[in-house]
């Protein structure tokens, strides 16, 4: 197994991995550690976190329909 280091930009990995001679098929493992924790939004970190999953099983409790306008 090769290992490698980069210190980049999350966007330009593919772009880095393919300027050191990585195909574009080849599965890769990545760690990505990010270097500041508050340059993260809270919304990223626990979505991240996985915490929150099992929202996306449970039935939506309202709707548009169930809206009131109020105020005017």
């Amino acid at each position: 197994m090769q290992r490698m280091t980069l210190d980049i930009e999350a966007g330009q990995v593919s772009a880095e991995l393919a300027h050191c001679g990585i195909p574009a098929r080849t599965r890769v493992h990545v760690l990505v550690e990010v270097p500041d924790e508050a340059a993260l939004p809270m919304t990223a970190l626990a979505q991240a976190g996985g915490a929150f999953d099992f929202l996306a099983e449970e039935p939506d409790l309202y709707t548009d329909a169930d809206a009131i306008e109020r105020f005017g």
